[in-house]
């Protein structure tokens, strides 16, 4: 019994120095940790040339949408590869003969994936991409979650759809709910904006703080939030009242400077503005006074809202390339609206930056609430 009692002792002491040992190597770092993450968002932003894109095909937005894709699709670079998620291949075949209707060739670039439910038109709304320091991809997407629009149950598949057909992998899931639009990314800085706080409301007890964590645990580099809650900034995704041009620079509407514009256009009977003109200011300059705290180079570009705040002339949700090279030049598809005054003021300030400006004349879409990049996701950047 005795020989049994030293043995006891032996093993509680082995313990306790066991444990000693480890308090002593977390306190110098030495604990095995959570590797870090390594993918970052695809960027937004004119930092490398566009490599490929995913976009939706829905007939039932041939109306509104398709003047968008003859254009699109005209003006960008046969190098661009796009992932076409379809409901059903009879879909991508009638995409296909109405871009050789318009006479848009290079009809290899165009790849169907089949999805198998109806779609909306609005792809960046269900997912963003993801870039690993390797060179593979990801598509970063919400949890699945029951919608009563079969057109949005059918967006809730494409993520997983686009990230087999790109990646041979399912997407990867946040615990937490949000929309594609809510993130903004440019090559090292992702933009969160505090509309994604409202998504999860009734799934889980998802405040800033928890959704922050779960984001750094996923996406590499640094992490800045557009307002502390909803409310602090414009109801609407990222890219319809900011945009980064890089890491050093940002653009922010200005609903003032628009209003100005929209007062001098022919059209200015067609534009309704929205009631709280004071408000939106408000919520855009938090935006323009937040980034300007953190160091950014903010420039304000007219915006102009729309009543019932859903709809806005923005110039900020644009699609941004780069000419390949080392001296290529920075490309934005810029959104434009049948509106002289404002087409023309935006136009001008990114040629000032130094932009080549391919105008897309996105009239047909804009009042169902997006833009020129709401309707296109960026997958991958090359360079």
């Amino acid at each position: 019994m005795r020989g049994l009692g030293r043995n006891l002792i032996a093993v509680a002491l082995g313990a306790v120095a066991a444990a000693a040992c480890l308090v002593v190597a977390s306190a110098a770092g030495l604990t095995p940790r959570r590797a870090a993450p390594t993918a970052r968002v695809v960027a937004e932003d004119a930092s490398a040339p566009l490599a490929r894109i995913a976009i939706h095909y829905a007939p039932a937005a041939d109306d509104v949408a398709m003047p968008v894709w003859r254009q699109l699709f005209a003006a960008l670079p046969a190098r661009v590869e796009v992932e076409v998620a379809v409901a059903r291949a009879t879909d991508f075949a009638r995409f296909q003969a109405l871009l050789d209707a318009a006479g848009i060739g290079d009809r290899a670039r165009f790849h169907p994936v089949i999805v198998g439910h109806e779609l909306t038109t609005w792809s960046r709304d269900r997912f963003v991409a993801l870039t690993e320091r390797d060179g593979g991809g990801a598509v970063l997407a919400p949890p699945r979650i029951e919608v009563g629009a079969a057109g949005r149950a059918g967006d809730m598949a494409a993520p997983d759809a686009l990230a087999r057909a790109v990646w041979d992998r399912p997407a990867r899931r946040t615990p937490f709910a949000f929309e594609g639009g809510d993130l903004a990314a440019s090559a090292r800085t992702l933009f969160v904006g505090a509309e994604v706080l409202v998504r999860s409301r009734g799934r889980g007890a998802f405040d800033r703080a928890s959704v922050d964590r779960a984001l750094r645990r996923s996406i590499a580099g640094d992490i800045v939030w557009l307002g502390d809650q909803p409310g602090d900034v414009p109801h609407h995704h990222v890219m319809m009242y900011m945009v980064p041009l890089d890491d050093r620079e940002v653009l922010v509407g200005d609903p003032a400077a628009g209003a100005a514009l929209a007062a001098r256009e022919p059209a200015a009977a067609a534009l309704a503005l929205d009631a709280d003109q004071a408000g939106h200011q408000r919520r855009f300059d938090h935006v323009a006074a937040l980034l300007a705290a953190r160091g950014l180079q903010v420039r304000r570009i007219p915006v102009v809202v729309l009543a019932d705040a859903g709809s806005y002339v923005t110039y900020t949700n644009a699609l941004f390339d780069r000419e390949p090279g080392p001296r290529g030049r920075p490309i934005v598809y810029l959104p434009t609206y049948r509106l002289p005054a404002l087409d023309a003021a935006a136009a001008r300030q990114y040629l000032d930056l130094g932009y080549l400006v391919r105008p897309i004349d996105v009239s047909s879409i804009y009042q169902l609430n997006g833009s020129l990049g709401c309707l296109v996701n960026v997958m991958a950047r090359g360079g």
